[in-house]
């Protein structure tokens, strides 16, 4: 299995550790450039915090859809903190995001509120698993 590229801020890490648990290879990221230096065609997944270098998801996003290695790499973006955002503005981003290429954009904290947190992870870890298997571009 590929492994799972994950940049957020640093006071998310213990958040998205536990709702991960062992289950995965992971390379998490907490600035811009520690991100580029890890990307290549070993990761199979990145997932993006909204609020990831003070912003700076969309760089991210621009760069891995730039670079010919790392193109087919699904592009998630996450909205992940515990701020109730009007849903005007979640579409906005999302909308963005999906015009940049991204695969899709998960509300985590939405689905925590939903849910509940033991059931949003169980479906976050049951949804990278199989996205991760998927082949590339698919």
């Amino acid at each position: 299995m590929k492994k799972l590229l994950i940049a957020i801020r640093p006071k998310d890490i213990p958040m998205i550790s536990g709702a991960l648990g062992s289950d995965f290879d992971v390379a998490i990221c907490t600035s811009l450039t520690d991100a580029k230096s890890v990307l290549d065609d070993s990761i199979g997944l990145i997932a993006c915090g909204v609020h990831f270098d003070d912003g700076k998801m969309f760089d991210l996003l621009r760069y891995a859809k730039a670079t010919p290695e790392t193109r087919s790499i699904p592009f998630y973006c996450v909205m992940g903190g515990g701020r109730v955002l009007s849903p005007a503005i979640l579409k906005g981003i999302k909308s963005a995001a999906m015009a940049l290429g991204a695969a899709g954009f998960v509300d985590l904290a939405g689905l925590r509120r939903r849910l509940g947190d033991d059931q949003a992870r169980v479906m976050l870890r049951n949804t990278i698993r199989t996205l991760l298997s998927k082949p590339p571009g698919t």
